[in-house]
C-alpha cells in the first residue's frame, strides 16, 4: 500500500514538475500543450491533468522529457519518502499537495530530502 502510494507520489510530481517546466519555457512540451490542451490554464493543475489524459498522444520529445522529470523525481521520492510518511501522512496525493506540504514543512525536512528537491528544482528550471 505505502509503495501504491509513493508510485501515485512520483508520478503526480512528475507531471507537476512537467507542467512547471512547461510554464518556464520547457520547448519540448509547449507544441503538446498547444495541441492536446488548448483550453487548459495555467494554475489549478489544468495542464497537469490534460497531459496524464494524453500521455499516449504526447510528442517523443515530450514523452523523453516526461523520461527525464520521472528520473529525477525517482531519487526525490527515494530521499523524501520518511519527510512524506512523517510530515505529510494525512496528506491526499494529487494537485501539488504533497509538494505543498514539504514547503510548509521546509524547516523539518530532512537535509537529504532538501537537496534533493533543490537538485529537481533546478532541473525544471
Amino acid at each position: 500500500m505505502a509503495t501504491n502510494r509513493m508510485a501515485n507520489v512520483l508520478a503526480a510530481l512528475a507531471f507537476a514538475a512537467l507542467a512547471a517546466g512547461v510554464h518556464a519555457q520547457e520547448p519540448s512540451c509547449k507544441p503538446d500543450i498547444a495541441r492536446l490542451c488548448p483550453g487548459a490554464r495555467p494554475g489549478g493543475g489544468q495542464i497537469v491533468e490534460c497531459l496524464k489524459a494524453n500521455a499516449g498522444q504526447l510528442s517523443p520529445g515530450c514523452k523523453a522529457r516526461v523520461g527525464e522529470m520521472k528520473a529525477i523525481l525517482a531519487e526525490v521520492d527515494a530521499a523524501c519518502e520518511e519527510d512524506i510518511h512523517f510530515l505529510c501522512a494525512g496528506v491526499q496525493p494529487g494537485g501539488g499537495r504533497v509538494a505543498a506540504c514539504l514547503k510548509q514543512n521546509i524547516g523539518e525536512v530532512s537535509p537529504r530530502c532538501k537537496v534533493r528537491l533543490a537538485e529537481a528544482k533546478r532541473a525544471v528550471q
